[in-house]
């Protein structure tokens, strides 16, 4: 009579699916160190350039996040994005010190937060005393400004007749509400691809978001960008 295999144990379940969860984490590390070794030899390669514009690729990085959202099937999205937003940041880092420079007077701590999910944690954060100290640092070294939106101020009304650096990115807090914007010196050909933000003294198209008002000035966000 042949002999009953014993069912494992509950115990012996969990060591095993441990065991393999060390063995899945030994695989990804490879996989990380390769990145990392790529990343450095993009970093070899820049390392002549004379560009004055900032090294961070917003629309490259939000092009391979997308990617990877939509190949996944088990994980989370929030997982996916956290992951290789800090995996890219790190990698950055090897290129160059990119400073994330950040005002906010009200809800600060909201905002760093905000700022950590959209750049990661990789990247040195100052923080400046005012709007246009955070500004001059985007303009004048390897820095993002990140500053609050407050329905009392209206130093965004700078951009309107901004040269050196652009906004290319509105920051939320957790309901969908804009509190910041990110702005640097982003290569033009990378600008094209990110949300289209601007100062307008008309009306918001049907299509448009308003993030902020002061006067006659609105801050605009739109969904497509004019072509070059």
């Amino acid at each position: 009579m042949p002999q009953e295999q014993e069912t494992p144990s509950v115990k012996d379940q969990l060591e095993a699916l441990r065991r393999e969860i060390d063995r899945l984490d030994d695989a990804m590390l490879a996989l990380v160190e390769q990145r990392v070794t790529a990343a450095r030899g993009v970093a070899d390669l820049k390392r002549s350039e004379q560009d004055p514009r900032l090294r961070l690729r917003p629309a490259r990085e939000a092009a391979v996040i997308e990617r990877l959202v939509g190949q996944a099937r088990q994980s989370p999205e929030p997982l996916v994005r956290q992951i290789w937003q800090e995996i890219m940041a790190g990698c950055l880092g090897l290129q160059v010190d990119t400073e994330l420079v950040l005002y906010a007077s009200r809800n600060p701590a909201i905002l760093v937060d905000a700022m950590r999910k959209r750049f990661g944690c990789a990247a040195r954060m100052t923080i400046a005393s005012s709007a246009d100290e955070a500004l001059d640092a985007a303009r004048e070294r390897e820095a993002v400004a990140v500053v609050e939106l407050d329905t009392a101020s209206n130093w965004w009304t700078a951009f309107g007749g901004e040269t050196v650096i652009s906004p290319f990115a509105c920051l939320r807090d957790e309901n969908g509400h804009p509190i910041g914007i990110a702005a640097g010196r982003i290569a033009e050909e990378d600008l094209r691809s990110c949300p289209h933000i601007r100062v307008d003294d008309g009306t918001a198209g049907t299509s448009d978001e308003i993030l902020a008002a002061s006067g006659p000035a609105i801050l605009i966000l739109s969904r497509s960008r004019p072509a070059a």
